[in-house]
């Protein structure tokens, strides 16, 4: 046998001995017997640490480097001079145990060849685990998000958004002469002193301007006589025609009247000083009859306004955007006065030889249908005696008329400034039409009396929101990847930096 041999025997049967000892004098859990692979044998016995944490100490022989401790302590043992009071007396041996068996962990537990793959499965999970209900969290939350701005957004962008442009700030100070460089549409009709635009609308219904500044539009653009048609009122011709008496007296003549508006025709009633019914939304033959012959009642007269634009087909119902417009016919047998031959830019040339068919019952007109400022293109002349509202109605209602067309347009024009309650309400409003994207919502003309002329058609995009929410779940796991790489990337960076300046 050799010397390290005799020394290891030795050293065992010395640990055997103080751990039986121990065992009585402590009353504790008596050493239990562990065998390696290589045959050397050690014990450990389960043991509070002085934190009161239960630990296992391990007790083993081991092959010390310096023999003559080795010898010292085997000595030592076999004379009894280590008197073990507790457990924790006991020289902890597991550190050199693991050095020389490299199986063993180097908390002196025994070797287990499963327990680090064990723990690094279980470490996997659950961090899986973890990434996996962060994602589902985060995804969560954007979903609660997304529909609380659809239930805020959609709403103001329906009704809260107010107009982008300040129109209260603008200020007309050009002027156009359309004499100039326009003739009249009858050659023969060379000799006029009005320039009448015979259809615009003010704040008192839906235009942008208020009637000061619809006066100095118009002046802006060549016209010495406007008919202010608001609809369903005449409350706004009434309030520009007061303001020109009164700050352009001599300059532009203003003849009051209104729009009559429904889903079946629109009709300038001008002349008159007293708003007229409007109704039912879809009035009958004989309503519009009845109105008629209350405007003649009235000394005014009755203009029919853009029929290209009441007969446009709407989709998705393909149908006129007035329905059941009545045709030039019947309206000449229900006893209309004119009709607009030119809308905004719209030169209606079927209208226009209607009017010349039966240039004895009715009368051609211009009108620029302004809600919102900007070219002017049309102006009807007329060759008063005078430029009293009397004298202009006079003319018309004698349908000695003829106009000036600029398909083109005058200028300039110009934008408003921003409003400041548009700047604040807007990203409202812009993600309310960022939502109505997904859905096509058809509402159809409105009649102006509180309905419309159509029912309403939403189409909503199924195939589009599938997508939308598919890719939200792309982008959110590109996000957690990022995120997750970049943390890493922090770690390590901070741990580079740590380790740099601990060895200086």
């Amino acid at each position: 046998m050799s010397h390290v041999d005799q020394n290891r025997r030795n050293s065992q049967q010395s640990l055997e001995n103080m751990s039986l000892e121990s065992s009585f004098d402590l009353g504790t859990e008596q050493p239990t017997k562990l065998e390696y692979d290589n045959g050397i044998s050690s014990d450990y016995v389960p043991q509070h640490d002085e934190r009161g944490g239960l630990r296992n100490r391990q007790h083993s022989g081991a092959i010390e480097s310096d023999a003559s401790s080795k010898q010292h302590s085997v000595h030592s043992h076999s004379h009894g001079d280590i008197r073990a009071s507790r457990i924790g007396a006991i020289p902890d041996t597991s550190r050199t145990i693991g050095d020389q068996h490299a199986g063993s962990p180097p908390d002196g537990w025994p070797s287990d060849p499963g327990l680090g793959a064990n723990r690094r499965r279980d470490l996997v999970k659950r961090r899986v685990l973890f990434a996996l209900l962060h994602y589902i969290k985060v995804v969560v939350l954007s979903v609660i998000v997304i529909l609380l701005l659809v239930a805020v957004g959609i709403p103001v962008s329906d009704n809260g958004v107010p107009r982008a442009g300040d129109y209260s700030k603008m200020e007309f100070d050009w002027t156009t002469d359309p004499r100039s460089y326009l003739s009249p549409m009858n050659s023969s009709f060379t000799d006029y002193n009005i320039l009448l635009d015979a259809h615009l609308h003010t704040t008192y219904s839906d235009g942008v301007l208020s009637p000061k500044q619809v006066i100095e539009f118009a002046i802006a653009n060549g016209y010495n006589a406007i008919i202010v048609t608001d609809h369903q009122t005449v409350e706004g011709s009434i309030a520009a025609r007061e303001y020109a008496e009164e700050y352009y007296a001599g300059k532009i003549t203003v003849i009051t009247g209104m729009e009559y508006t429904s889903c079946r025709i629109h009709m300038n009633l001008i002349g008159i000083n007293e708003t007229v019914s409007v109704g039912p939304p879809s009035p009958s033959d004989d309503d519009l009859r009845t109105a008629i012959d209350k405007v003649h009642s009235m000394g005014g007269l009755v203009i029919v306004n853009h029929i290209p634009w009441s007969n446009t087909t709407l989709l998705p119902w393909d149908e006129p955007r007035l329905p059941d417009n009545p045709s030039r016919e019947e309206l000449l047998e229900l006893g209309v006065d004119g009709f607009e031959v030119v809308n905004q830019n719209t030169f209606d040339l079927r209208t226009y030889q209607f009017v010349q068919e039966h240039s004895d019952r009715l009368v051609g007109v211009t009108g620029s249908d302004m809600h919102i400022p900007g070219s002017s293109y049309a102006w009807t002349t007329i060759n008063a005696t005078d430029s009293s509202a009397e004298a202009i109605m006079d003319e018309i209602r004698n349908r000695r008329t003829s106009f000036l067309l600029d398909s083109s347009g005058t200028r300039p024009i110009q934008d408003p400034p921003y409003s400041s309650g548009y700047l604040k309400y807007a990203p409202w409003g812009l993600i309310g039409d960022y939502f109505y994207g997904y859905a096509d919502r058809y509402r159809g003309q409105y009649s102006f009396q509180a309905s419309f002329c159509q029912n309403e058609v939403v189409d909503v995009h199924n195939r589009m929101i599938g997508w939308f929410f598919l890719w939200l779940l792309v982008s959110i796991a590109v996000l957690e990847v990022l995120y997750w790489f970049f943390r890493w990337l922090a770690l390590m960076l901070v741990s580079w930096i740590r380790r740099r300046v601990s060895k200086r």
